[in-house]
């Protein structure tokens, strides 16, 4: 075998490498999100909007705080330090740097934990300033007892994304990725618990978040203890090379943590202008993004955790051309994907939300408000996809500063352009903001990609988003006159045909859409259906 024809081969590997371990993760992914969105049934059809607003908002607080310390901006910094000294140094002195950094994460998930929930009270009166939120009888009150009960769940959660990125880093994507499902499934058994049995109404459902967060843990540290990654804080050593690692890390995290610190105030900052507005507001604007975190989930986000070990071991060679190379396939395989999930959901919004939602005390008109949020939010599965696929070049470079400026950048932007449209527009004023400010995010994120990694050939990503269009035209117009026409009641109603309906929608648009690119030959197609290796 030639010296060519080795590394044409070596890349497909690298290629095929990446596509299970994103279809692992997807796979996994997929029984959480169903979970996730059962989940969601349960609580809106049960629980009144008085309720889901107050447990929505007592469960922001933790979530940002894993994002923050656990899958954002600490694992980002830390799996590029970790993979190079593994290959540098030995298993051994990746396992004590592992030691290293899970200790003091303990330290500080642990103290988090403890002040939130002694300053409960305080931190939700300045998050909660607005007069629709604070007029609503006991609703303040029951949203601090919540969020005391699922505050220590950050603890939980910081630990398991911390674990899940270890994982990852050795090519373990499904368990990690499947461990949500049964956080979800813990949530969906206490919501079930008479709610007189309670407090407050909602209090078993913060329960069940705890429950599930310790399930969720232990379901990363049994793999992690199999490959002797168990705490021995007491064998600690700290050597030179494991300090000047550590010194690297905390480094990169600083802007990392201010990236991510951004993106998870933009979302703090959409609770608090939320609660200006009317009753539902929380609720409406979570359930969007669970139908919106579905494909961002399947695709996105798992093309771009599949994507960051292969990257970073393409920095670590200083192959900068080959993380580009990487980098544009997957942005044409994102693309391909991506599209018809943006259409399908502006177009079946309504729908999606009614077979999904549409039940007990989650009636018609809450139906259409999330449908027209949905629809806002089809715009922004583009611009935080895209997103997802380049940032990882920055972390593999361990350049942690610039998705944080560019992060700043669009937080400012809707810090000021939120009230506006807010003013004109109302709910939907504040999605368009966000969305408005996700746009200028990648667009950010692209130039100084080009500018500080190397040139992304635009040109072709822009001729194969081309080749999509006529699938694309093909599958909306399907998708629009095929649900007009089964909707009609003389055909049929209740829950069970529309959802047999939109099933056959969807599916019927995935079959015309992979049907149309496989005619005009579209590469992304052949790979599916021939299994024709990438360029």
């Amino acid at each position: 075998m030639t010296s060519l024809e080795t590394k044409k081969t070596a890349k497909t590997q690298k290629t095929t490498t990446i596509l299970r371990s994103a279809a692992a993760m997807s796979l996994g992914t997929l029984s959480s999100r169903v979970l996730g969105l059962i989940r969601d049934q349960v609580m809106v059809s049960l629980f009144p909007k008085t309720v889901t607003d107050a447990f929505i908002v007592a469960f922001r607080l933790p979530n940002l705080f894993r994002r923050l310390l656990g899958e954002g901006a600490l694992s980002v910094s830390f799996i590029p330090i970790f993979i190079e000294c593994r290959s540098q140094n030995g298993e051994e002195e990746a396992k004590q740097l592992f030691f290293a950094v899970q200790a003091i994460l303990f330290c500080a998930a642990g103290s988090l934990s403890v002040l939130g929930v002694i300053f409960m009270e305080p931190l939700m009166t300045l998050l909660l300033d607005g007069d629709s939120f604070q007029g609503v009888a006991g609703k303040f009150d029951r949203t601090v007892v919540l969020a005391r009960i699922m505050f220590s769940y950050l603890f939980l959660v910081t630990h398991y994304a911390f674990g899940m990125a270890v994982l990852n880093s050795f090519k373990r994507f499904f368990i990690p990725a499947l461990a949500p499902a049964f956080f979800n499934l813990s949530i969906i058994g206490f919501a079930l618990v008479p709610t007189h049995w309670g407090r407050v109404p909602g209090e078993f459902l913060a329960w069940g978040v705890l429950f599930g967060g310790i399930v969720q843990a232990l379901m990363i540290f049994v793999p992690l203890a199999q490959k002797g990654f168990w705490p021995r804080w007491r064998r600690l050593q700290w050597s030179r090379s494991i300090v000047t690692r550590l010194r690297l890390i905390l480094k990169n995290m600083i802007p990392g943590v201010m990236g991510m610190g951004v993106l998870q105030l933009m979302a703090i900052l959409n609770v608090q202008f939320a609660s200006r507005l009317k009753e539902g507001a929380h609720s409406y604007i979570y359930l969007a993004d669970r139908i919106l975190e579905l494909p961002q989930s399947l695709i996105a986000i798992s093309l771009g955790a599949a994507l960051l070990p292969t990257l970073s071991e393409y920095s670590a060679q200083q192959q900068r051309e080959k993380m580009l190379e990487v980098t544009q396939s997957y942005l044409r395989i994102l693309l391909f994907l991506a599209l018809p999930s943006a259409v399908g959901m502006y177009i079946l919004a309504e729908p999606i939300v009614k077979v999904l939602f549409g039940r007990g005390e989650f009636g018609a008109q809450e139906v259409v408000i999330t449908a027209s949020v949905i629809r806002i939010y089809s715009f922004l599965l583009l611009a935080s996809g895209i997103n997802k696929v380049l940032i990882p070049n920055f972390y593999a470079i361990q350049n942690t500063w610039l998705p944080a400026l560019a992060s700043t950048l669009s937080l400012l932007v809707h810090f000021f352009l939120a009230p506006f449209l807010m003013a004109k527009y109302g709910l939907q004023g504040l999605v368009l903001s966000t969305t408005l400010a996700g746009g200028l995010n990648v667009s950010t994120t692209f130039v100084c990609l080009n500018l500080m990694v190397g040139r992304i050939n635009f040109s072709d990503i822009l001729l194969s988003t081309l080749r999509f269009v006529p699938g694309l035209l093909l599958m909306g117009g399907f998708a629009f006159y095929g649900h007009s026409f089964l909707v009609k009641p003389r055909l049929g109603s209740g829950f069970l045909f529309e959802a047999l309906s939109l099933g056959g929608i969807i599916g019927g648009s995935v079959v015309l859409y992979f049907t149309a690119g496989y005619i005009l030959k579209v590469p992304e197609v052949l790979r599916f259906v021939k299994r024709k290796k990438m360029p």
